[in-house]
């Protein structure tokens, strides 16, 4: 009889840390996605505390207007449609967050100019590698520029 009870602790005790091991593996991977989230707003929040000035420039850069110092994509989106792209015009995002200038532009005319986007640092200047056809695509380009430019990156080629 004193066998069996032997027996059964030794079969609870292998049950009991059967059972921790599997808990605290499950913690440990709770705290693992708890960690991932809270990183993930992180990057959230830094990237909504990125403002970002929209401006277009009109008669081949000589007038330019601010649209707003803290572009959104509905901002964008409605400057993008009207603007009247049979003109030449520039449209701009500004960032000026960090200690190195940045812009991004979109510009030309769907008439003679054709459409094309570059990228402008303290440093550099650098174009879009595959050509623009349409004003969507430009719409585009600066919806990704304005989610970060890691995101922008990814998606486009300049040199």
């Amino acid at each position: 009889m004193s066998t069996y009870i032997i027996i059964g602790i030794i079969v609870l005790i292998v049950i009991v840390v059967a059972l921790s091991s599997w808990n605290s593996k499950r913690n440990s991977n709770t705290l693992e996605v708890a960690e991932n989230k809270t990183e993930l707003r992180n990057s959230e929040t830094r990237q909504e505390k990125r403002d970002l000035k929209l401006t277009v420039s009109y008669n081949y850069g000589e007038t330019t207007k601010t649209i707003s110092e803290k572009a959104t994509a509905e901002i964008i989106k409605s400057t993008m449609t009207s603007t009247n792209w049979n003109e030449f015009h520039i449209v701009q995002l500004e960032d000026e967050n960090g200690d190195e200038y940045k812009a991004l532009h979109v510009s030309g005319s769907l008439n003679d100019d054709g459409l094309a986007s570059g990228f402008v640092t303290d440093d550099d200047h650098i174009l879009l590698v595959k050509q623009i056809k349409t004003v969507d695509q430009m719409t585009e380009i600066l919806l990704a520029f304005l989610k970060g430019e890691d995101v922008w990156r990814n998606k486009y080629e300049y040199k």
